[in-house]
């Protein structure tokens, strides 16, 4: 069991959704659901890291093997992981 404070505003939010939807018969019902997904989502998210970790490794091992240095700016690296990201469709 978990106890959860939840803002007024996001309270009135949630009853409001469940009213009018009928998906949820309750708040906590709302939430574990929003749980579950969050949690999917988040562990997808850090396999895809994983990933892109395993990735840049390989690809410095090749540059340093060809005596090259490595010398990439942080919005290389950022575009890279996008690439990379698209190709393997990872959220």
């Amino acid at each position: 069991m978990l106890t959860v404070e939840v803002d007024d505003a996001y309270a009135r939010g949630i009853d409001k959704l469940i009213s009018s939807t009928g998906l949820y018969s309750s708040r906590s019902e709302f939430l574990k659901d929003a749980i579950r997904k969050n949690l999917a989502e988040m562990i997808g998210m850090s396999d895809g890291l994983r990933l892109i970790h395993e990735e840049t490794e390989k690809l410095a091992a090749k540059v340093r093997e060809r005596g090259g240095p490595i010398k990439m700016t942080k919005k290389q690296r950022e575009a890279l992981a996008r690439k990379f990201m698209k190709e393997k469709n990872i959220s």
